[in-house]
């Protein structure tokens, strides 16, 4: 996944489907990260398993992501296609 790491990253929301039966997964979103370093425009790109709502939670977590503004020659500059996996653990 993509080096930069956020600074923040907020825990999802567990869908309460998988939740009640154990189900464990994870879901990558896809993101640009701005010149103050939030992020706008995620993408759901992968969602294991599918069909338990952890793309919908982790797209949902990923508006609120937080990143060091990426510089060049001391300019601000935003970052298009930039990864963050999401994982969901029961007992987490």
């Amino acid at each position: 996944l993509d080096p930069d790491l956020p600074i923040y990253a907020p825990q999802p929301t567990y869908p309460r489907r998988a939740q009640t039966r154990g189900v464990t997964g994870y879901a990558v979103v896809e993101v640009v990260i701005t010149t103050v370093g939030s992020v706008r425009d995620p993408i759901l790109i992968e969602e294991v398993p599918e069909g338990y709502g952890f793309g919908r939670a982790a797209t949902k977590a990923a508006g609120k992501l937080k990143y060091k503004p990426r510089l060049s020659d001391g300019v601000p500059q935003e970052v298009e296609g930039a990864r963050y996996k999401f994982t969901f653990g029961v007992d987490k």
